[in-house]
């Protein structure tokens, strides 16, 4: 049986924290800590034996970050996401968790194109021609080409999750249908789910909401979310909602 260890203190979100107190503990830089507490995502280690995540939790006690440890396999599953593009598509009952996340998309686009010499080594090449009479032809010869270049754009996904039963409805913002906003709605995708939900949290007071959430609703900069996929979108989700049925 393998162990985790999770975070207790659902409101502190910075990596950095964890990062001194492992250092401290591993007597490691700081720098060597950064990665692992970035991934964390309030469950600092899963794949430990018992003493060892103990001895852990020791350490981070010892430094102020508050844990607790259980068997892995206790950690809250999530459903499987349903996705919907309309407000009317959202069950009635309200979420207990709202996590929001906006990662960074990178598209590679390859387009075709033509090499050979330039426009000055074409004249210079008509030059000799016209001068001397030879065939001179400056530059590479012309054929054809591949060209990759990398478009980043940023995504926001909105996860919903409901209890009893358990479900998760996913809004991805750029295919969402905003349009339930009426006069509110606006010309970007950020904006609109910024508005929606507040919305969504306002009718539901006894929800959670996750760092991503919280960026989002206060208006903080969006770098300041540090999702790099949602894949760690998901894996705080876990976490909160293991926190919330162990809370009283």
């Amino acid at each position: 049986m393998t162990f985790a260890l999770v975070q207790l203190d659902r409101e502190s979100q910075d990596p950095m924290v964890l990062a001194r107190a492992l250092a401290a503990i591993r007597k490691t830089p700081v720098q060597d800590q950064v990665l692992a507490a970035k991934s964390a995502w309030g469950v600092i280690a899963d794949d430990l034996s018992e003493n060892e995540a103990k001895e852990l939790q020791r350490g981070l006690w010892s430094q102020g970050v508050k844990s607790v440890v259980g068997p892995a396999a206790a950690l809250s599953r999530l459903a499987p996401f349903e996705a919907v593009e309309t407000l009317d598509a959202l069950p009635t009952p309200p979420p207990i968790l709202i996590a929001v996340a906006g990662t960074t998309l990178t598209t590679t686009i390859t387009a075709t194109r033509d090499t050979g010499p330039s426009g000055v080594q074409q004249v210079a090449s008509a030059a000799i021609m016209m001068t001397t009479g030879l065939p001179i032809k400056l530059g590479p010869r012309k054929r054809p080409g591949k060209e990759t270049q990398e478009e980043q754009s940023l995504a926001f996904h909105a996860d919903l999750h409901y209890g009893g039963p358990s479900r998760r409805i996913r809004v991805d913002a750029s295919h969402f249908d905003f349009s339930c906003l009426g006069a509110r709605m606006l010309y970007h995708a950020q904006g609109n789910l910024r508005l929606l939900i507040g919305d969504v949290a306002r009718a539901a007071p006894e929800a959670w909401l996750n760092h991503g959430a919280r960026v989002l609703l206060e208006g903080r900069p969006i770098r300041t979310m540090g999702y790099r996929s949602l894949e760690d979108l998901e894996r705080e989700a876990r976490w909160l909602l293991t926190l919330r049925r162990l809370a009283p």
